[in-house]
């Protein structure tokens, strides 16, 4: 299949899909300096807060096809990668680790507590009974199964109450329904009892946030055939509260630091980014700006995962001020290649060519600005001058709406948020475009 509506003709990538962002994690309790970036060719890892960039293949971390696999970070640097088949981790990208206690397990969901200390997996497929397994990040810990998940369920997020590592929750739905329900355990995983809900829509719940202070109130995501919506449930799923709404996909969520600011986000920027400074109870849009994932980073960064759709167009940026402007920091084209390993070759060397000959070139010319479109809310707006003046590459900042073959509805959510959720999940691979870590998506 050739690439064509930019006016150049190429070949697409072999797993059949564009190159795109996915999901940003930093390290919990670190500086923000070292960066990972999930894509749809692998694994990006910065070690200059997204200054400079190289790749992790998906061959090096056993994986490949249309997989996208949850991702975590730990407190040393780790990243946790999960497969169809099992669990790996690297610190470097170049020695890659098994976890023997998950071999044959397919991995759903990967989370940690806010120090990064402790590790959560969610297991589960068609043809295996779900369950809730965890670990310590010190040497020498081992995986174990805390418990299992109700037969003939389809899990999706999982999510660890920061004031009570015993309350956890989980949604998912039966298997051949996309209605979404909330399980809560009170014993560590090891039981769960469900909450169904009686929502006017049906769609898939995701976890966004555990309240850090009151174990009973969570913040969820919800896409429906004819938007998104956030919900707030004071009592564990029993009702729940719309706190906001759209009418396409909300993409990116994430939550900052201090447990109270909440970012939501479109793929359409007339959407654009929201923010909550009240623990998710009101929302304000900040600016128009489309976004693919969102994470907020220590040192004032909200990493935003970009249209590259457009010709040169920016795959990975930056808001230093919560949201109301947005920078590029860097296009797929500026990857600088595989990660340097040691001891030998990386096994993504060979791979390289053929993958940089897939990313759109940039365009010839001066650098255009970096600013984000006016927001309805705030008069706020132009370039974030101090990320703008240490950038050299010629990168385009994505505003208006774009299309792309295929893949339009990913871009502008379109009045089908659902439908797009369902193309792009492949056995939902992705926690961390949900929002989470200890975050996201």
């Amino acid at each position: 299949m050739a690439l064509t509506s930019f006016g150049i003709s190429q070949p697409a990538r072999a797993n059949g899909r564009f190159p795109q962002a996915q999901a940003i994690l930093t390290v919990p309790s670190g500086d923000g300096s070292t960066v990972f970036l999930r894509t749809t060719f692998g694994i990006l890892l910065s070690r200059d807060a997204g200054a400079s960039w190289r790749w992790i293949c998906e061959r090096t971390l056993g994986y490949g096809g249309t997989w996208d696999p949850p991702i975590a970070v730990t407190r040393d640097g780790r990243l946790w990668v999960g497969l169809e088949r099992g669990l790996v981790s690297t610190i470097d990208g170049c020695a890659v680790e098994t976890s023997a206690e998950l071999d044959g397990e397919q991995l759903v969901d990967l989370t940690t507590d806010a120090k990064g200390e402790t590790l959560w997996a969610l297991t589960g497929a068609p043809d295996k009974r779900g369950a809730v397994w965890g670990r310590l990040t010190s040497p020498g810990s081992v995986w174990t199964k805390l418990g299992l998940l109700p037969d003939d369920i389809h899990p999706m997020t999982l999510e660890v109450a920061p004031s009570n590592p015993s309350t956890m929750y989980v949604t998912a739905q039966p298997y051949g329904t996309v209605r979404g329900w909330l399980w809560r355990s009170d014993d560590g995983g090891k039981t769960f009892r469900v909450a169904k809900n009686d929502l006017a829509h049906t769609g898939p719940l995701f976890i966004a946030v555990v309240d850090s202070k009151d174990a009973n109130r969570v913040v969820l995501r919800h896409l429906h055939t004819t938007g998104s919506t956030v919900l707030v449930t004071t009592d564990s799923g029993k009702t729940f509260r719309e706190t906001l709404s759209m009418e396409t996909a909300m993409f990116g969520f994430t939550k900052g630091a201090d447990g109270k600011t909440l970012y939501a986000g479109s793929g359409r920027p007339a959407d654009g980014i929201f923010r909550s400074t009240d623990r998710g109870e009101h929302f304000e849009r900040v600016s128009n700006h489309g976004v693919l994932c969102l994470h907020d980073a220590p040192g004032g960064r909200l990493f935003i995962c970009e249209n590259p759709f457009t010709l040169g167009g920016s795959a990975i940026a930056v808001s230093l001020d919560r949201g109301r402007t947005v920078s590029s920091l860097a296009t797929f084209a500026d990857v600088r290649g595989p990660v340097a390993c040691a001891a030998a070759p990386s096994l993504c060397e060979g791979a390289w060519p053929e993958t940089l000959a897939q990313f759109l070139p940039r365009e010839a010319g001066p650098p255009p600005a970096t600013s984000a479109a006016p927001s309805r809310t705030s008069d706020a707006g132009g370039p974030v001058a101090a990320v703008a003046a240490r950038r050299s590459c010629l990168c385009d900042a994505v505003g208006a709406p774009t299309t792309a073959p295929e893949r339009g509805w990913v871009i502008a959510g379109g009045g089908l948020p659902l439908l797009a959720w369902t193309r792009m999940r492949r056995r939902r691979g992705s926690r961390r475009s949900h929002g989470g870590q200890a975050s996201t998506t």
